[in-house]
């Protein structure tokens, strides 16, 4: 019995080093938040999907503050959490739908959408986005400006001026040095 254990817990440490050296190095995590992105909805507005954006550049060494060393970059990242609120007191009634999507400047790197919610759900003022598992998003953060973009489907028009709503972003990056 005491060989039978040892033996699997050879082949177990053996599994465990093919695995830890396959893997690449999988870099160190770090999370990081956009708070109270406003996206403008530009006037006049009419039933069906309406866009707005807000333009960031990611800046490692401010994000990470003392855990950033130089020569540091993004080799993935996902987003884990995307919150939409009204910056106005209109609310979210006549919103039917939010998609988010990241885009660059880099005609070589495809947009990717990131984030949904369809339908919204009754009376909220702010609304919890399902964040798509299939977005990888860090080729985009790698190339300075980064737009995010907002698609709002209106359930009615909207012709007496601007919508604007406040995105709130959250990031799981792995940097690697």
């Amino acid at each position: 019995m005491n060989r039978l254990f040892t033996r699997f817990a050879l082949l177990a440490m053996t599994a465990a080093s093919i695995l830890v050296a396959c893997s690449g190095g999988s870099g160190e995590h770090h999370a990081v938040q956009i708070k109270d992105a406003v996206v403008t909805l530009e006037g006049p507005l009419f039933a069906g999907p309406n866009q707005g954006q807000y333009a960031f550049k990611l800046d490692l060494a401010k994000e990470l503050g003392s855990a950033y060393r130089e020569g540091m970059t993004v080799e993935a990242a996902r987003i884990t959490s995307v919150d939409v609120a009204s910056a106005d007191s209109l609310g979210l009634s006549s919103f039917r739908s939010f998609v988010v999507s990241l885009a660059s400047d880099n005609a070589d790197v495809a947009m990717q959408e990131a984030a949904f919610k369809n339908p919204l759900p009754e009376g909220a003022s702010s609304v919890s986005l399902d964040v798509s598992s299939e977005a990888e998003l860090g080729s985009l953060l790698q190339q300075g400006t980064v737009y995010l973009v907002l698609d709002a489907d209106l359930a009615e028009d909207y012709l007496e001026g601007n919508r604007s709503l406040t995105l709130n972003l959250s990031f799981d990056l792995t940097i690697k040095s």
